[in-house]
């Protein structure tokens, strides 16, 4: 949990690079849009959880974005793995270790946030516009990078403290599933 945070701001510049590939297809778009709008909105699929911590539920829906992004377009995102091996790479062990941390029905919460993600909406954009029109994806792009700057720098004793209290996690998922 502690490197999937810390790694939050690369991972939200991988999934705009993912978004804006050419070769995506529509609906990976919208889950793209979805998945950055998602993080942008501080909405929490696992709700209770607060201040650092909370960014774990960011973590893995970005995370399980991409793993639903890779079953209509395997090939972009293979594309994109070979390319950046260093951002893709843990992506996947994290999710693992995530399944096999909340289980099956912690998993089916985070799975339900991902299946709403085409309807998400912050500050009038909604992911379907980030996703099809050009001015709302310039918009996305820059509010991901004002938030990498202002929201993002997370210090890692900071995280360090927060994963601590991992356990917060696994009881508000239980009460959820």
């Amino acid at each position: 949990m502690r490197e999937a945070i810390l790694s939050l701001p690369q991972d939200l510049k991988a999934m705009l690079r993912v978004m804006e590939d050419p070769d995506l297809d529509d609906q990976g778009r919208v889950i793209a849009s979805g998945a950055l709008l998602h993080v942008l909105s501080a909405s929490n699929a696992i709700p209770g959880v607060k201040g650092t911590l909370a960014l774990v539920d960011d973590v893995l829906v970005l995370r399980l974005a991409l793993e639903r992004i890779a079953t209509t377009s395997p090939e972009v995102v293979t594309h994109h793995r070979e390319d950046e091996p260093e951002i893709f790479e843990p992506w996947t062990v994290q999710l693992d270790a995530a399944r096999a941390y909340l289980g099956d029905r912690g998993v089916a919460v985070l799975q339900k946030a991902v299946d709403g993600l085409p309807k998400i909406t912050f500050q009038g954009h909604s992911a379907r516009e980030c996703a099809r029109d050009q001015d709302a994806a310039t918009w996305l792009y820059d509010s991901v990078h004002e938030a990498i700057i202002q929201q993002f720098e997370i210090a890692p004793d900071e995280v360090a403290r927060a994963v601590k209290n991992a356990h917060e996690i696994l009881a508000k998922v239980s009460q959820r599933a």
